[in-house]
């Protein structure tokens, strides 16, 4: 059942929900119910009866009698703009409902149509537009329309089309009472039953039922959880069917009163000044401003005292004008207004001193905030002073003064609670909680955050919410909760919006994108970061260093020095003068890594400066940048120690992520690879239990490059490795050597053509001197690192000679091919090929072979099928099907050494085949699973189990046709073979139990 107003979209919805050929439309104009029979009659298609009129009481019973009696499996929808009354007549458990809020269009979708109409989407305009028309797709299309002629205006334009579509199309739809209820409640809000009825509406409730029904009272945008649901009329109807002037006047009179007694106090004074009692409503602003404020109402706070004469805004209106200014991001009106309430007065009152520091602080400069915040008066006690030492507390941390921000906002929470005043006492904790947080009790940050939060909830004050979400956010990602920290960002996000607050939006967007950093969304966190920067750099606020800190790091995850190097710079040059030492340092040290390539002297002094700026709690960042210089400039014992100090700092902070950071460097500085290897596994658990796929992914593929790396680790490291492509990261970031654990510069290529490749490079022919040098390799290779005897070597390269002279040759080839693999000489002459008096073998713990990595990677993953890990069996699959270019020595097939490897890899590719069916289908993709076994039949076309998976899975997708042909080639594939036809039964398809009816 779909029910809307005129222009919601109804049509085209049906169109792309029932799009099957077989639907039968309802043409209009005939018996509704005559017609869902005789459709039914005529076939098992979806039915649809579109644009149904008002249906008289027993018209509509005998309507649903007929649909009741149609089968279960047959889809019917039926969709009116008049609300039909349905759910008495219909049956239990067959019917959904969807409506104006399932058809209207999002802000991403208006911004589309805004890209589509004018090449370009203002982020700001689509949301206006959309708060406008409340997502209604007839009024965006035609406002997009308008603002392609004419451009943009301050405000959506009403007038003209929309207008005349609105008292064309829906007005006449509408009750008579229901228009007069337009005509009188205009754009009020929120609109309620009881204030309709106080504007002389007759059976309100049933009246604004229908208005809500068809998508003509709405719920205002940006309604955050736990918070009232506030509904209005379109504002585009509401302007389109307002009553003139005066009967606007006499509304506003009528419903101020209501609000004064009823509230919300918002709506009671901006209705207040539309009745022209300026009075009255500067009298609400003194006794509830606050309260509005914290609800989220400061646009609506700027116009009203804006209105008044400066001669009627006394200290208290100044001071709400500047927190209006100030939560809505314009900092530099908002000083002004609070200088206007602080006059010539000197020490300034708690309450001016802390909003003027507050100012500061939101610009990103602690210095400021503090010189502020010294300008009150001494001894002040209540709730202003409570504010003022939370405040004190949030600029101390800020500047990296943790132990006095600790000691500032404890003197809060006790101050707030003498005043007996709960919304003090809710930012008290708060900034306790976060002080703690950073000071590495994380029980105690949990235990103030939830003390806070209920009395938040309790006073319904948005803004304090939406400073708890974001702070809950930046604790959850210092504890690599990224996950969680990405939910607690974008509810912030929700919160900020309801709260009008475009800076605390603007954190909450830099949280977004350092949670969606760490899970590996690089290009999602990139937008995010640039809108943060964005909007900090429109108002002047210097905290656009912290978003561009994480961009730096982005960039530096990606191999980008130079942009990384850039970024820095600019954080550096930003962060210095404004004491935030929570962005300085870890830039300092971003910066020491970055240049170490190039200018160890200039990286060793970021590196001390960073260490010289921390205070104990941030001092990791500078000792691992610290570490890895020791390491380059060859110092692998002072790294250790580096590293086990940094561990112990994280340890301190709760950060796990430190840790992990920490648990790198003491395997790179590691000589035993037995304890680099545990050192990387614990690192790796680390980064899994996170989240962050790509950073797990990362030490996965420095594990595969220590010595002596198993199977399992060098399977892991495959899919590892695409997942850092895909995500276009490095695995070592630093640049310089991870310790012992090198990376092979050896790769041989058995699958296909026999390559061999040095650093990325294919060795030319001419390298080799000798086509036996490349024969002995390949032979080697098929023995799979097993030792050969040199007499059986001398056999095989040499069949007819003299055993007596082979002997010195086979010694010779032994010393070109090492040469071939190590030209430098920099392993000793047994690290790639171990041999001796009687028997040569090919290490391939430190030479990459692509047949052995296949092997490896198909054995792992059959593990993984058999433990019914059935997504880690397929990523390993896949990581295997990319690596077989070819079958084994594809240019030497039929020579005798080359056979059984041969032989297993193309056994081991059709095992691959057949489990990445299995699994496909296991993952609900039929299609995948039948590109499988299709290229399993075309390697071996009498393969019958392959047949029947392949007939099984088109039956089961509904593709009979093709199961039919592929049931015909079965039967004349194993005739061929003398074997039985199948059975046609296998063409029928599996009985399974009724799905759910959505």
């Amino acid at each position: 059942m779909v029910i809307a107003a005129a222009g919601y979209g109804k049509t085209t919805a049906l169109r792309r929900w029932c799009p099957a050929p077989g639907a039968r439309w309802w043409p209009g104009g005939t018996d509704p119910a005559a017609f869902v029979v005789d459709a039914a009659a005529a076939g098992d298609g979806p039915i649809v009866l579109d644009d149904l009129p008002a249906l008289p009481d027993g018209e509509l019973r005998r309507l649903l009698r007929a649909v009741a009696g149609v089968s279960a499996d047959v889809e019917i929808v039926l969709a009116s703009r008049w609300p039909l009354a349905w759910r008495p007549h219909a049956g239990p458990g067959r019917w959904t409902e969807a409506g104006p809020a399932e058809l209207a269009c999002t802000v991403d979708d208006v911004a589309e149509l805004l890209t589509e109409a004018c090449g370009a989407a203002d982020p700001d305009l689509a949301a206006r537009l959309h708060a406008a028309t409340a997502g209604w797709p007839a009024l965006v299309q035609l406002a997009v329309e308008a603002v392609r002629v004419h451009g943009p205006a301050p405000e959506p334009a009403v007038a003209g089309p929309l207008a005349a579509y609105v008292r064309d199309q829906v007005l006449p739809d509408l009750p008579e009472d229901a228009r007069l209820l337009l005509a009188r409640a205009g754009e009020l809000s929120p609109l309620t039953a009881g204030l309709c009825a106080a504007l002389g509406t007759p059976e309100a409730e049933a009246l604004t039922a229908l208005l809500r029904q068809v998508g003509v009272l709405v719920r205002e945008p940006g309604a955050a959880p736990g918070l009232p649901v506030v509904e209005r009329i379109v504002p585009v109807v509401a302007q389109a069917a307002a009553a003139d002037d005066a009967g606007g006047r006499a509304a506003a009179r009528t419903a101020a009163a209501w609000y004064r007694e009823h509230g919300p106090a918002a709506a009671a004074a901006r209705e207040l000044m539309r009745a022209g009692d300026r009075a009255g409503a500067a009298q609400v602003l003194r006794e509830h401003g606050g309260r509005i404020v914290s609800g989220g109402h400061v646009a609506l706070v700027v116009r009203l005292v804006g209105e008044l004469p400066p001669e009627e805004r006394d200290e208290r209106l100044w001071l709400l004008l500047g927190d209006a200014l100030r939560t809505s991001g314009d900092l530099g009106a908002a000083q002004r207004a609070y200088e206007e309430a602080a006059g010539t007065r000197r020490p300034l009152p708690a309450a001016t001193a802390w909003r003027l520091g507050r100012v500061s602080y939101q610009r990103g400069d602690a210095h400021g905030a503090l010189a502020a915040f010294a300008r009150a008066a001494p001894g002040e006690s209540g709730a202003d002073a409570a504010l003022l030492a939370a405040a004190v507390a949030n600029a101390r941390l800020l500047a990296g003064d943790v132990d006095d921000a600790v000691d500032s906002a404890r003197h809060a929470v006790r101050t707030a609670a003498a005043a007996g005043d709960d919304a003090a006492l809710a930012a008290a904790y708060l900034s306790l909680a976060l002080c703690l947080g950073v000071a590495g009790d994380s029980a105690g940050s949990a235990e103030h955050f939830a003390l806070a939060l209920p009395m938040a909830q309790r006073t319904g004050d948005v803004l304090l919410l939406t400073q708890i979400h974001t702070n809950r956010s930046y604790q959850q990602l210092q504890q690599a909760h990224y996950a969680a920290a990405l939910e607690s960002a974008e509810l912030c996000a929700v919160y900020a919006q309801a709260a009008g607050s475009p800076s605390l939006h603007a954190i909450a967007t830099s949280n977004e994108a350092d949670a969606l950093a760490m899970l590996g969304r690089y290009d999602e966190a990139a937008r995010r970061y640039r809108a943060a920067i964005a909007h900090y750099q429109r108002h002047g606020s210097r905290r656009f260093a912290g978003a561009v800190l994480g961009l730096a790091e982005l960039y530096w995850r990606r191999g980008w020095r130079e942009q990384a190097r850039a970024a820095y710079e600019q954080v550096i040059e930003v962060a210095s003068g404004a004491g935030n030492a929570h962005v300085l340092v870890p830039a300092l040290a971003g910066l020491a890594l970055t240049v170490l390539a190039d200018d160890v002297k200039a990286a060793a002094g970021y590196a001390e400066a960073a260490v010289d700026q921390a205070g104990p709690e941030l001092s990791r960042p500078g000792l691992l940048a610290q570490g890895w210089i020791a390491l380059h400039q060859g110092a692998p014992v002072r790294a250790a120690e580096l590293a086990t100090e940094a561990a112990r700092a994280a340890r301190t902070r709760s950060e796990p992520a430190g840790l992990a950071d920490a648990l790198e460097l003491r395997a790179a500085a590691e000589p035993d690879p037995h304890r680099a290897r545990a050192a990387l596994r614990e690192a790796r658990a680390i980064w899994t239990e996170a989240g962050a796929a790509v950073e797990a992914a990362r030490i996965a593929v420095l594990a595969a490059r220590l010595p002596g790396a198993g199977a399992d680790e060098r399977a892991d490291a495959l899919p590892a490795a695409q997942r850092l492509a895909a995500a276009d990261a490095l695995a070592d970031r630093i640049g310089a050597a991870t310790g012992s654990a090198d990376r092979p510069q050896v790769r041989v290529r058995a699958l296909g053509r026999f390559e061999v490749e040095l650093a990325g490079q294919v060795v030319p022919a001419s390298s080799w001197q000798s086509r036996k040098a490349r024969d002995l390799l390949r032979i080697l290779v098929a023995r799979r690192g097993r030792p050969v005897p040199r007499s059986e070597l001398c056999e095989l390269l040499w069949p007819d000679a003299d055993g007596q002279k082979t002997g010195h040759r086979l010694s010779v080839l032994l010393n070109i091919v090492r040469g071939v693999l190590d030209p430098a000489k920099v392993h000793a002459p047994d690290h790639h090929l171990s041999a001796d008096q009687s028997s040569i073998a090919l290490n391939v713990a430190t030479t990459g072979v692509d047949v052995e990595d296949f092997l490896d990677q198909v054995a792992r993953a059959r593990r993984l099928v058999e433990q019914q890990a059935v997504e880690q069996a397929r990523l390993a699959l896949l990581a295997a099907d990319q690596l077989y270019r070819a079958d084994a020595f594809e240019d030497e097939p039929y020579t005798e050494w080359a056979g059984p490897l041969h032989e297993e890899a193309r056994a081991a590719y059709l095992a691959m085949l057949r489990m990445l069916a299995h699994t496909s289908r296991l993952a609900g993709q039929p299609g995948a699973a039948v590109s499988y076994l299709l290229r399993l039949l075309e390697r071996d076309p009498y393969d019958e189990r392959a047949h029947r998976s392949l007939v099984r899975t088109l039956v089961a997708g509904g593709q009979h046709g093709e199961a039919r042909r592929a049931f015909a080639r079965y039967g004349e594939a194993m005739r061929a073979i003398g074997v039985s036809p199948p059975d046609r039964d296998l063409l029928v398809p599996v009985q399974r139990a009724d799905a759910v009816r959505r």
